[in-house]
Order: C-alpha cells, then sequence, then structure tokens
C-alpha cells in the first residue's frame, strides 16, 4: 500500500515536471496552436478533397502563375523535401504541372485548369473557415496575432541556433 502511494506521488511529480516542461517551450505551443488551426481548417475544407497546406500551396501558385519549388519553399519556410512530398498528391492528381526550369535543377509548377477550378470551388469552404476562427478569437486579437506571427517568422526565418551549448 505504501509503495503504490509512494509510486502514485512519484508519477504525479514527474507529470508535473513534463508538464511544466511542455508549458516552457516556445515550439510546442505554436505548433499545438497551429495544429488546433489545422485542424479546424482541415475540417471545413475536408468535402474539396484538400487539406489546408495543399490549399495554401494551391493559391500561392495560383497567385504566382509560375512559381519554383524552391521560391515556394521560401515563401512557406518548407524545406525543398517537404515541398515536393506536399505537391506529389497535387500533381498525381493533376492540379499542378511541373516542369524544368532554365536550370535543370530548377523546377517549375503552375496550376492547370482542374487546380484553378478546384481553388475557385474551395475558397467559400476556406472562408468559412477563417470566419469561424475569426469569430472564435475575434478580429482584434487576430490582428495582433497575425502581426506577432509575421514578425516572429521574419526575425527567426534564417536564424540557426548551434546545437552546442556553451560549457560554462
Amino acid at each position: 500500500m505504501k509503495a503504490t502511494r509512494r509510486t502514485k506521488r512519484r508519477n504525479n511529480r514527474r507529470n508535473q515536471g513534463r508538464n511544466a516542461l511542455l508549458a516552457e517551450c516556445a515550439c510546442f505551443d505554436l505548433r499545438k496552436a497551429a495544429r488546433a488551426v489545422s485542424r479546424m481548417y482541415d475540417d471545413v475544407l475536408r468535402d474539396t478533397g484538400l487539406n489546408v497546406t495543399q490549399f495554401s500551396l494551391l493559391r500561392l501558385i495560383r497567385a504566382e502563375k509560375e512559381i519554383s519549388v524552391s521560391t515556394l519553399g521560401r515563401y512557406t519556410v518548407m524545406d525543398r523535401t517537404t515541398i515536393t512530398r506536399a505537391l506529389a498528391p497535387l500533381q498525381r492528381d493533376r492540379l499542378v504541372a511541373s516542369r524544368p526550369g532554365a536550370d535543370k535543377r530548377i523546377r517549375i509548377v503552375s496550376l492547370t485548369n482542374k487546380g484553378h477550378k478546384l481553388v475557385a470551388d474551395a475558397e467559400p469552404h476556406w472562408r468559412r473557415a477563417q470566419a469561424a476562427l475569426l469569430e472564435v478569437i475575434g478580429e482584434d486579437r487576430w490582428s495582433a496575432m497575425r502581426a506577432l506571427l509575421r514578425d516572429t517568422t521574419r526575425m527567426v526565418r534564417h536564424r540557426t541556433l548551434d546545437a552546442r551549448v556553451p560549457r560554462g
């Protein structure tokens, strides 16, 4: 009986410590918020056959007419492998066309007619998700968050942190 109580207290302290560490991690909180918002948008977009990442990529490509995969990666702050993986189902479904650039290492993507139609059909769904988010968090909070998120992205985008911790 005593061992059981002791084990419970130890597990409780361990969980409290873990929760405190998670609560202090900025990245964890940002990713958790991003997943919650993404899930909401994905739920609203589900009937279109797109998730919010795919929809966002298609809108970016549409806005640029033609765009290199590396430029798309810079805009979205995604590495080339992640962008390539995200574009694969869009190419498979013939929503995006790809061709070599002037330099053979460069790939240029553009929307197909089918891609243009799907984005147009999905936009009302996206607007519903956008309105739902604004209703939940409020326009003032969103405006403040948007400015902070854009500043954060700009400030952190090209920084790499040295993984070695200086020893004192």
